[in-house]
């Protein structure tokens, strides 16, 4: 780590593409980068001095709908700083601004701020989110930390295509050779591991244009969720509120009189009170 560093770096790629192989399966790569650095300090603190320039940068996984393009960038490096002057990518007809920088010590941190204009997260068919908002990012060896508020300009949730089917966390499959202690294995789940070191404070508003359909469901959804991470696990508190809307059981198309989800912790498990009945008729029919 105390070794000297000394030299030069002139890079330029004319289409970043063809790093697509070292990201995963799906995503694509597009776009320009040039480089122009000297290196100085030691190898475990290493001191830049440059810029790098990036052009018709894009991101793309079509199965997952994510869609970003004409990314742009200008970062500037001096000493151990690395200073994002422009960085911005169109997602839809919104954008995504990120400002902030690193610093490249011995000590590595990054501190960055995403605003988000009308930015399309998802493009797909059956799952369609965009938001505005902003948030701030904070990352080092030791911890991480995320403040910031979202809304949901519009979106659509489609849940009717189920993913492929998988197997539940009690079926054990059994190969021809496999150890028969080792094929039996544990009976139990284990819990997630823990976000350590994570504080997470995101607010997220539903905003007023947020669609739910599947599995019978057919509802616009509002309302404010607040994401943190209280002991490094991921909870959430609000409360979720049907916009009207229908919901098929029983051979018959319910209206949806009152829909509240209620979070109070637990990502997976709110308090329920739901209630929709069938329409023109005397009798209140229906589930609750």
């Amino acid at each position: 780590a105390d070794s000297p560093l000394q030299g030069v770096l002139e890079s330029r790629v004319a289409n970043i593409g063809i790093w697509s192989n070292w990201v995963p399966p799906g995503w694509r790569l597009g776009g320009r980068l040039r480089t122009t650095a000297s290196f100085g300090g030691t190898l475990g603190a290493p001191e830049l001095r440059g810029e790098m320039e990036g052009s018709g940068l894009a991101v793309r996984n079509v199965l997952e709908g994510v869609n970003l393009t004409d990314g742009d960038l200008a970062i500037s490096l001096q000493g151990d700083r690395a200073t994002i002057d422009r960085f911005t990518l169109q997602g839809g007809e919104g954008r995504l601004t990120v400002t902030g920088g690193a610093t490249l010590g011995a000590h590595p941190a990054l501190a960055v701020q995403l605003d988000a204009q009308r930015f399309r997260v998802l493009g797909r068919i059956d799952r369609r989110i965009v938001v505005s908002g902003g948030t701030a990012l904070t990352l080092d060896a030791e911890r991480l930390v995320a403040n910031g508020r979202l809304t949901i300009d519009e979106g659509l949730i489609d849940v009717s295509r189920s993913d492929a089917p998988t197997l539940d966390a009690d079926v054990r499959v059994r190969r021809r050779g496999d150890d028969e202690a080792a094929a039996r294995g544990p009976r139990s789940t284990a819990l997630p591991a823990p976000l350590r070191q994570a504080q997470v404070t995101l607010a997220l508003d539903l905003g007023e244009r947020l669609r739910l359909r599947g599995r019978g469901l057919d509802t616009g959804l509002t309302g404010e969720l607040t994401v943190s991470t209280p002991g490094g696990r991921l909870a959430l508190a609000g409360t979720v509120r049907s916009a009207g809307g229908t919901y098929a059981a029983y051979g018959q198309k319910l209206d949806i009189e009152r829909g509240l989800l209620v979070f109070t912790g637990p990502t997976d498990n709110p308090g329920l009170d739901i209630l929709a009945l069938r329409p023109d008729i005397d009798l209140q029919v229906g589930v609750a």
